[in-house]
């Protein structure tokens, strides 16, 4: 715990992001980060205008080296269910991988998060290679995460990539999270924050899904076991009309929720939705690095604080280089 507080304190803070925004372009943000973690990475970027993707790189090699590097001195029980935690990397790369497939392009490594040697239990290459959508769910197919491959004639029917994200999601935590999390320190606390993000996931996902016409019976097949919500409650939200269900989360511990996610359903961008979600467990995540500072649920809270500051960035000098307003790029990002 004592070496998650000291590099909490190499975080950004909220007057690092807003001095950031100021900067004119990539290579601003580029040069005030080099003064702090980030500096010997950036040492090898282009003198001027580094892009985005490169920039990007650097983030997430920072992020994973973060991480892994308090697995590396944490005591047995709270090492295996940092790396079950970890692994929520390597379900983002799948979802990369597979919506360039989705959409026809090819994945592009450099989008990546770079699993150390000895965490890459998918060949995410063998993935990448794969010929069609379906063959690269199909390379899961021995893997923990082949329950997957189920998803893939629901998705056929609706051609949502969104489905078989959520596949990957459910998966990570029944699978991954939810086994490692017994006989841990402060295990109600870290019990919390896993089920508020499974159950702000499956509100999102619920939401996404409905909105998109799916049926009511294949979203509920693919939402997780609810954590902090009733049965009864995540019931009423995935048979509700998608204008109802802000009505119908508003009656549930998450009702803080439920205006954002109205103001996204109107919205009709994807992203609105996504950015309701994250800001809603940055601000949980927030309380819990306040009420459990001297509990191993701070070392968590450290690493959702991290992989925010590392979004954060990535979605700052993308906006830069594809020249948005400061409001817009600001609108993006949790602080």
């Amino acid at each position: 715990m004592t070496r998650a507080h000291g590099l909490h304190t190499h975080l950004l803070t909220r007057n690092d992001y807003q001095a950031m925004l100021k900067g004119r372009d990539t290579k601003s943000v580029s040069d005030y980060l080099m003064r702090g973690d980030y500096g010997p990475l950036l040492e090898g970027a282009p003198a001027e205008y580094p892009s985005a993707l490169h920039l990007a790189k650097v983030f997430r090699s920072l992020l994973v080296s973060r991480c892994y590097r308090l697995v590396g001195i944490a005591p047995e029980n709270c090492r295996v269910f940092l790396e079950a935690y970890l692994e929520r990397f390597l379900v983002e790369d799948m979802k990369r991988i597979l919506r360039a497939k989705h959409a026809g392009r090819v994945t592009d490594k450099g989008s990546l998060i770079p699993i150390p040697k000895g965490y890459e239990r998918v060949n995410l290459q063998a993935m990448a290679d794969a010929a069609s959508f379906q063959e690269a769910v199909g390379t899961l197919a021995k893997t923990r995460f082949r329950g997957v491959v189920d998803a893939v004639s629901v998705y056929e029917k609706y051609h949502f990539i969104s489905i078989v994200e959520a596949f990957l999601d459910k998966a990570y935590f029944d699978i991954e999270v939810r086994p490692a999390l017994g006989g841990l320190p402060g295990r109600p606390a870290i019990g919390e924050m896993i089920g508020t993000e499974e159950d702000l996931l499956n509100v999102k996902m619920l939401t996404d899904l409905r909105a998109r016409k799916v049926s009511v019976d294949a979203v509920r097949a693919l939402s997780f076991k609810p954590a902090n919500l009733t049965r009864g409650e995540l019931a009423a939200i995935s048979g509700a009309t998608p204008e109802a269900i802000p009505q119908m989360v508003a009656k549930t511990r998450y009702s803080s929720l439920a205006q954002p996610l109205q103001d996204a359903l109107e919205s009709g961008k994807d992203e609105s939705l996504d950015r309701v979600v994250r800001l809603e467990i940055h601000r949980r995540t927030k309380s819990v690095i306040v009420r459990c500072a001297d509990t191993f649920a701070y070392v968590l809270a450290y690493f959702r604080e991290a992989e925010t500051e590392s979004n954060n960035l990535v979605s700052l000098v993308t906006g830069k280089e594809v020249g948005l307003a400061e409001q817009r790029i600001q609108a993006a990002i949790c602080t």
